[in-house]
């Protein structure tokens, strides 16, 4: 590498760190949700496992609960296992349309059949549903933990869920039809890195070196998640990025990738090294 080759290098990597500071903070000024408790108990703990890994996170999160949510988990509870910033019960005062406006991401850890069905017949009679109707009409990602309400779940079927094969096709028929809506689904025990990998991929910042564009190098690959309580796969292997600077955007920006591969000359910024190891990515060089 000559003088200029080294000077061109150098001022892409500062410019690289000055946008990556700028993204971060605008990132985590927006890490604001609400969380939607619909009232299903199986998954419940692995979902204030997960919403308190969000807080440590940075999260705020803001809590809605169904009438039937405050029987079966309580206010009080939902308080002491998780200590959100705000927690409305429905039947209470409270303007559901401008809590979604005010989030940035709405959060169901605790979707119920009832409600699974009611999103996917288009039925907004309620708080909740009125409020998932609201986010998918302004565009704000919806993350749903689909414990409580798959036929599959093998809590559900230790309890004595013993319907009709019908039922149950109708009741997955429900989830790929909140699929279809742009809604994603994912398991208790997943919401944390779901949660973030959606908001993520949630902004398109420009990169500094415009002219660099990733190439696929396999297709990704998208499954259903499981509702045996483990995520089903739904990163691809790997992708190529064809730039002489690597920051911390690049690597959240391909975070559903499992390995990166960059340029041998190509430079790595320490925030994005760090945002790679984070992130379980691991950055071949060719």
């Amino acid at each position: 590498m000559n003088r200029n080759e080294f000077e061109n290098a150098l001022m892409s990597t500062i410019v690289e760190y000055i946008s990556d500071q700028i993204v971060l903070r605008y990132m985590n000024a927006c890490k604001k949700a609400a969380v939607l408790f619909s009232g299903a108990l199986i998954g419940y703990a692995d979902a204030v496992k997960s919403l308190k890994e969000l807080k440590n996170d940075g999260w705020e999160l803001t809590v809605v609960m169904s009438k039937a949510a405050d029987e079966v988990l309580t206010k009080e509870r939902i308080q002491n296992d998780i200590g959100p910033d705000a927690i409305y019960v429905e039947g209470a005062p409270v303007n559901g349309r401008q809590i979604i406006d005010d989030n940035q991401f709405v959060i169901v850890p605790a979707l119920t059949i009832n409600t699974a069905a009611k999103v996917a017949n288009c039925i907004s009679d309620n708080l909740l549903t009125n409020m998932i109707s609201r986010a998918m009409a302004t565009g704000k990602p919806v993350v749903a933990a689909v414990d409580g309400c798959c036929p599959d779940n093998e809590v559900r079927a230790k309890m004595g869920f013993k319907v009709t094969d019908a039922y149950k096709a109708r009741m997955r028929s429900n989830l790929e039809a909140l699929q279809s809506y742009g809604i994603h689904l994912t398991v208790d025990n997943n919401l944390f890195e779901k949660v973030n990998k959606v908001y993520t991929a949630s902004f398109d910042f420009p990169s500094p070196d415009s002219n660099a564009k990733p190439a696929k190098v396999k297709a990704e690959q998208t499954a259903q998640p499981s509702c045996s309580g483990s995520a089903a796969a739904e990163e691809a292997s790997s992708i190529k990025l064809n730039k002489n600077v690597i920051g911390r955007v690049d690597i959240a920006r391909n975070a559903r990738y499992k390995t990166i591969i960059v340029g041998a000359g190509a430079v790595v910024t320490g925030l994005a090294s760090d945002e790679a190891y984070n992130r379980g990515i691991t950055i071949v060089r060719e």
